[in-house]
C-alpha cells in the first residue's frame, strides 16, 4: 500500500512539474507595438464614447468635455505652427494605415486631407460607435483645443471618404 501511495505521489508530483508553463516577455516588432498602440487608443476613445451615451451625454458633448480636460497641456503662446505640427501627429496617430497628404498651406492656414482613415469602421460600428460619432466626436474634442489655441478649425468628409481639415491661425 505504501508503494502504491508513493507511486501515486510521484506521478501527480511528475506531472504537476512538467505541467508547468514558463512565461517569457513577447517580443514585438515596430509595427506590432504601432499596431497595438493603435488599437487601445481607438478602444479607450470609443469605449469612454460608448459610456457617455449611455449616460445620455452627446457625442459632440463628450469631445468637448474631453478637449475641456486635454487643453490645460496646450500652451496658447506655443503659436499656430506648433498646434498645427502637433494636429497633424496626432491624427496621423490615429490610424497608422490613413494617407495624410497637405492640400493647401501657408503661414496662417493649412489644409491637409487623410484617405482611410474610417478604414476600422468598414465593416460597420465598432466597441458600439458609428464612424459618424467618431469624427463629431473627434471634431468637437478638436475644437476646444484649437479655440483655446486661438485657431479656427473645421473639419469635414467629401464624398470620396476623404478626412479633410482646415485649421486657420486667428
Amino acid at each position: 500500500m505504501k508503494k502504491l501511495t508513493v507511486l501515486a505521489f510521484g506521478v501527480f508530483l511528475f506531472g504537476a512539474l512538467c505541467a508547468q508553463q514558463s512565461f517569457t516577455v513577447p517580443e514585438v516588432t515596430p509595427d506590432q507595438e504601432k499596431e497595438i498602440l493603435y488599437n487601445h487608443v481607438v478602444a479607450y476613445f470609443a469605449a469612454g464614447l460608448t459610456f457617455a451615451k449611455t449616460q445620455d451625454v452627446s457625442v459632440e458633448e463628450y469631445g468637448k468635455y474631453i478637449g475641456e480636460q486635454f487643453k490645460v497641456f496646450w500652451d496658447p503662446e506655443a503659436g499656430f505652427a506648433f498646434f498645427v505640427n502637433q494636429i497633424m501627429f496626432i491624427l496621423k496617430g490615429v490610424n497608422p494605415y490613413s494617407e495624410m497628404k497637405i492640400v493647401e498651406q501657408n503661414d496662417k492656414m493649412i489644409r491637409f486631407q487623410m484617405a482611410n482613415l474610417g478604414l476600422i469602421f468598414k465593416q460597420g460600428p465598432m466597441y458600439g460607435i458609428t464612424y459618424d460619432e467618431f469624427i463629431t466626436c473627434s471634431g468637437a474634442l478638436i475644437s476646444t483645443i484649437a479655440e483655446h489655441m486661438n485657431v479656427s478649425f473645421k473639419q469635414k468628409v467629401d464624398n470620396d471618404g476623404l478626412y479633410i481639415v482646415t485649421l486657420k491661425a486667428r
